[in-house]
């Protein structure tokens, strides 16, 4: 909020608390951000570049956009302005095991993963605050513990309050706490909140009041609240208080994705006399209340970021407020920090535009830092997640002359090249301009100051945000809850080096959506979604379903037609004509050939198909099985008789070689061979019957003479 404007905020908040306004789609308060006018520090550079979005022309010719990534999951309209509400919503989502939960001034709405509204609660009811003027609300779920925390600024007690859930089910209830532990006459503003590994983190910005036109800023200041302790409900939790960072404004607690013993912040350094930065601040905090907690610090130079200008919007000249150049989310995942914050980019005219930081954490050093622009749109407020690869998501908001307010999505994968993101998906199109709340001396509308990004606890592929959209100026801002997939783009496409391309294409094989998939690339660029970090490779070499012709990548395409999907990738391929020579060989010899480098024989009694570069010409040999057998000659695309030949393949060609039996030949060895075995043969049976012996009569033989027969009788007595 921003102290003066408050105090009619304040009362119409509290009359509409108390008048129980709450019921279904919530109104909202909020005051306005100051602008700070705080330390100087010495104006140092260092190299940046912008990234044109390419909005202007998202079908650009030659383009065929089969899918886009991110791809956009489930959605829905959720909390809205309500007649008589407050604005901005400044909108917040945090994602559990089961829920999606929605915080917004000055109410928290609690939804299924499908969108199903479960419960509204007023901020008033979850902090059982009463009539206290609340907003600023941040909400995370907190995969490590379970729970979820909530924070937000109590204007009425100059407090921080700070909810933890007392399960993983938001609708169940809260333990309530508040930093510091008794009430000040302060203006604590904007709190932001960081849960890490042993630590809840919230920072504010001090101002002597929040009420009054004249004020003094007095530094910026954050708490370290022991987690053990909110998560167990303890009643009195272990705090350590920062002293106050008199040159600091917005220290941002990062939202720390994974277990880390540091916790990371982030701020932009201000330079009063130029409304610039040209430094950002490193914050590392160690230690756990009631133990020691340490804080360092470490700047690194970056270009120096302005003001942004406001937004044009459709259909009225009042413009968009698009606030300033604090961050506007940081994330940290695996020692890598990711933040974003709005600034001015030059052209003419000048736009809104969006700064993208990445931080290796571990060295403190900058990997990346670039812009996202447009000459025809302002972009604003971004909100960032990372999945559980890595691959990180941007929400943000835009509108241009020709626009109404609304939300895009973009990203880019862990191994994309420095300063690359996918082309902007519309997540939602604005449906009417917004004028929720304005100065008719500026001009100028409120909006934001910040839109809401989570990562899902229970699939690491997705990722969740929630951000402000135009609704008209009957019906004010609106919110939107929308879950997005990143993947790794792949836009290929191929061309032959002679003639068209044939009607069905190499193959990619890739994995979409957990399952392999294999689709034919074609003659113009198409994108196709791989799931990252899974393996894809297109064929080498294909053949038309009528096999009249083959086609085979260029070696030097070879390192570029396999990866892995950790990036994006756009690349086109050529692939080199081959014709097929039919040889069919008949009984009785082979046929030797060579083409592309090689040599290779076909049998008698066979056919083989070669395939031969586009106007190559094939040498071919026909060698007999044995000198019984005969070359007659060629039939086919290729004729004579000559052994040796050659032929031409500008086309689908087939070619016969014909043998047969040698009967010349055979007939001369026949006259060698046959009559002189005859003439032996009669001369050995010649021989054989001249060296036989003259044959002898028969012998005449007496038959045998018959044995006498014994006298009959006994015989006789001697």
């Amino acid at each position: 909020m921003r102290p003066g404007r408050a105090v009619v905020l304040c009362l119409i908040a509290v009359v509409l608390v108390q008048a129980g306004f709450f019921a279904g789609a919530p109104p909202d308060s909020s005051g306005n951000r100051f602008v700070l006018r705080g330390a100087r520090i010495p104006s140092v550079t260092s190299g940046t570049r912008t990234v044109a979005v390419p909005d202007e022309k998202p079908n650009a010719p030659g383009l065929i956009v089969q899918d886009l990534s991110p791809v956009l999951r489930t959605g829905w309209e959720a909390l809205s302005f309500q007649p008589s509400g407050l604005t901005p919503p400044d909108v917040q989502v945090a994602v559990g095991p089961a829920h999606v939960v929605e915080a917004v001034n000055v109410a928290l709405g609690v939804y299924s993963k499908e969108g199903v509204q479960l419960v509204t609660s007023a901020l008033s009811t979850v902090f059982a605050t009463g009539s206290d003027f609340l907003s600023d609300p941040r909400i995370q779920y907190d995969g490590l513990s379970g729970r979820w925390f909530v924070a937000a600024g109590d204007f009425t007690t100059g407090q921080v309050l700070v909810a933890a859930s007392m399960s993983s089910d938001p609708t169940i209830g809260w333990s309530i706490y508040r930093v510091p532990s008794s009430a000040t006459s302060e203006c604590l503003d904007q709190p932001i909140l960081g849960v890490g590994t042993l630590n809840v983190i919230v920072s504010v910005n001090a101002y002597s009041d929040c009420f009054s036109s004249t004020y003094t800023f007095y530094g910026a200041q954050f708490w370290v609240i022991n987690k053990t302790d909110l998560v167990n409900g303890v009643l009195s939790p272990s705090v350590w208080p920062s002293p106050r960072y008199a040159a600091d404004f917005s220290i941002h607690p990062v939202r720390m994705e994974g277990r880390s013993l540091i916790q990371n912040m982030v701020a932009t350094l201000w330079d009063a006399s130029t409304d610039t930065s040209s430094a950002l601040q490193l914050f590392e905090v160690s230690g756990s209340p009631p133990g020691a907690v340490v804080v360092s610090e470490t700047d690194r130079a970056i270009a120096s970021a302005a003001l942004p200008p406001p937004s044009t919007q459709l259909g009225t000249v009042y413009t968009l407020d698009t606030a300033d150049f604090r961050i506007s989310d940081a994330v940290w995942s695996r020692g890598l920090l990711w933040l974003g914050f709005n600034e001015v980019c030059p052209g003419l005219p000048s736009t809104a535009c969006i700064r993208l930081i990445e931080v290796e954490t571990t060295a403190r050093t900058i990997r990346q830092d670039f812009r996202v622009s447009s000459t025809l749109r302002h972009y604003f407020y971004p909100a960032l997640a990372l999945d559980g690869a890595g691959n990180l998501a941007v929400l943000a908001g835009y509108a241009s002359g020709s626009e109404y307010p609304g939300l895009v999505a973009t990203g880019r994968l862990t191994g994309d090249p420095i300063g690359v993101l996918q082309p902007p998906v519309v997540v939602k199109a604005g449906l009417g301009v917004d004028q929720s709340w304005c100065d008719t001396n500026t001009s100028q509308c409120r909006y934001g100051d910040y839109f809401g990004s989570s990562n899902d606890p229970s699939d690491p592929t997705l990722v969740w945000f929630a951000g402000e959209f135009g609704r008209g100026s009957a019906l004010g801002w609106g919110t939107y809850i929308s879950a997005v997939r990143m993947k790794a783009m792949l836009t290929l496409n191929y061309s032959v080096d002679s003639g068209l391309p044939p009607a069905i294409g190499p193959m990619l094989h890739f994995v979409r959506n957990g399952t392999p998939d294999s689709v034919a690339i074609g003659a113009e660029p198409v994108t196709f979604l791989a799931d990252p970090g899974t393996a894809w490779r297109i064929d080498s070499s294909f053949t038309t379903p009528s096999r009249e012709a083959r086609y085979v990548s260029r070696a030097s395409d070879a390192p570029n037609l396999a990866g892995v999907a950790n990036r994006s990738a756009s690349t086109s391929f050529v692939y080199q004509v081959q014709y097929p020579l039919a040889i069919d060989v008949g009984t009785g010899g082979s046929v030797a050939y060579a083409t592309n480098s090689t040599t290779h024989t076909v049998a008698a009694g066979t056919k083989d198909v070669v395939y031969v570069f586009a106007g190559r010409t094939v040498n071919l040999t026909a060698i007999p099985t044995s000198v019984f057998w005969a070359f007659t000659g060629w039939t086919g695309d290729l004729a004579g008789g000559a052994a040796s030949n050659a032929i031409a393949v500008d086309q689908p060609r087939s070619i016969v070689a014909r043998f047969a039996l040698n009967w010349a030949l055979i007939t001369a060895i026949s006259t060698v061979i046959v009559i002189p075995a005859v003439t032996a043969t009669v001369f050995l049976v010649r021989r054989k019957r001249r060296a036989r012996p003259p044959p002898f009569p028969p012998i005449q033989q007496s038959p045998p003479v018959p044995p006498s027969s014994p006298p009959e009788g006994p015989p006789p007595l001697t």
